[in-house]
């Protein structure tokens, strides 16, 4: 069962790499729209999936199904994802209106699915793995298919388009194709692997009013002490990953005059840090605690960054080092984010009586979706306002300056402020333990004021 939860993975990564570092160029630079209408695009799609988050986690906390409460809606998307993919890859011709009125209408339909698929599926990680170093190992394997994945859609779409260089189109129409069959079947094994020893929960209270329900929930979890702190570290690493994403492709070929033969080396070297990275973060988080290996890593590679910006911003090695330093922080994210954010759900139970991993993993897949959409928006506009013109083989000394500052400089300061967030947070392997073991002898009706300093902490109360 949780090597067919983390073959899902592999769809996921796939798609998600996609679409954060070729979708805006994909509508730019072959369909023929401006940049800033291209990020519009793209933000209003994700806007959209800020809702379909809100929704789908809570509707998934609370589904009865005899699948469990993430299977039938990871199912669904399984299946809708595939023509989604290959019908929004196509490269259409008309005016300007009727192209951003079709590739906002199945980049919306993409966000839909893709979310309606993530929230469930990284809720079902918290359910299918309870102790606090096993979350760890299972966001390990799921991160080994990811790697898989970000290769499909990370390395794969420079391969195509020299492959057919003649014809662009044809290009983008044959990546729709394999991603949306990796996206399909990875996601449609996952959820038959994962059938067995599922958490069905019946009896759940209906609620009239969803939209009220939804808010509710989000207060009471936002209250948390230590989902406060989450907030603040995935909104840092959001902002530095989406800069970073959509900057890629610009910055090496107009900052570094790199064409798509060079970015292909760039990123299967991102790939090999990946996987030499992966064991690695592993050992670490197992041995000095989860947010402890996410501070460390977060403030030496954003400390790096900073000196390789002023130093050596515009050389290809020094930009080749800082790919290789966000490598490294992109593993241990996607890796233990959501096995700390797992740990949540069990100081929500603690406090509020409630499992809601739905609405926890829902907050943090709507917050980092909101943050992207804003950002992927600015980019564009400010990107257009710099002087960027598609046409030019050789932009504006104004744009080369903005993607210095947007690619290197901005993301780095966010990580050393999503390291200093973490420095405070308050579950780590002891505390956690005293919470499950608090919880068990609640539940037994039994005293567990021996862990009083451990819950004291966790929960932000003073002595």
């Amino acid at each position: 069962m949780i090597l067919g939860y983390g073959l899902g993975a592999l769809g996921q990564g796939a798609a998600y790499y996609f679409m954060s570092s070729y979708f805006v160029l994909f509508l730019t630079n072959c369909v023929g729209i401006g940049a800033a209408v291209a990020g519009t695009v793209s933000s209003v799609a994700l806007l959209v999936e800020v809702i379909a988050g809100m929704t789908v986690g809570n509707l998934s906390d609370r589904c009865s199904s005899k699948m469990g409460r993430r299977r039938p809606f990871m199912l669904a998307s399984s299946i809708a994802i595939l023509p989604v993919m290959i019908i929004m890859l196509q490269s259409v011709d008309g005016s300007v209106t009727f192209k951003m009125a079709y590739y906002l209408i199945f980049a919306i339909f993409f966000r839909i699915f893709f979310s309606t698929y993530e929230i469930p599926y990284n809720a079902l990680g918290a359910e299918i793995a309870t102790g606090y170093d096993e979350r760890t190992r299972l966001r390990s394997l799921s991160r080994v298919f990811s790697i898989i994945g970000n290769g499909i859609g990370y390395i794969m779409p420079l391969f195509i388009l020299d492959l057919f260089k003649s014809n662009e189109k044809t290009a983008w129409a044959v990546m729709g194709i394999i991603l949306g069959i990796a996206c399909s079947v990875s996601w449609i094994i996952s959820v038959t692997a994962t059938g067995k020893n599922v958490l069905v929960i019946s009896g759940i209270e209906k609620k009239k009013n969803i939209i009220k329900d939804i808010f509710v929930n989000y207060r009471e979890l936002l209250k948390l002490k230590a989902m406060k702190i989450l907030v603040v570290y995935k909104a840092a690493f959001t902002c530095a990953f989406s800069l970073f994403s959509v900057g890629t492709i610009y910055f090496l070929q107009y900052n570094l005059g790199l064409d798509n033969r060079y970015s292909s080396y760039v990123y299967v070297f991102t790939i090999i840090i990946f996987v030499l990275a992966t064991p690695v973060v592993e050992k670490m988080a197992i041995a000095k605690g989860k947010s402890q290996q996410q501070m460390i890593m977060m403030g030496i590679c954003g400390i790096a960054g900073i000196i390789i910006y002023f130093a050596a911003a515009d050389s290809v090695l020094g930009c080749a080092f800082y790919i290789g330093i966000f490598a490294v922080v992109q593993t241990g994210f996607w890796q233990v984010s959501n096995s700390i954010f797992y740990d949540v759900v069990e100081v929500d139970e603690y406090v509020n009586m409630k499992r809601r991993e739905g609405d926890i993993m829902s907050v943090v897949s709507v917050l980092g979706t909101l943050i992207t959409a804003i950002m992927v928006w600015l980019f564009g506009v400010v990107f257009e306002l710099a002087g960027f013109d598609a046409a030019l083989e050789t932009q504006p000394d104004s744009v080369i300056g903005f993607l210095n500052i947007s690619y290197i400089l901005i993301p780095c300061i966010c990580l050393i402020a999503g390291a200093l967030a973490l420095k405070v947070f308050p579950i780590n392997k002891r505390t956690f333990a005293s919470l499950t073991a608090a919880l068990e002898l609640r539940n037994r009706g039994e005293s567990y004021s021996q862990y009083d300093d451990d819950l004291a902490k966790i929960l932000g109360h003073k002595k």
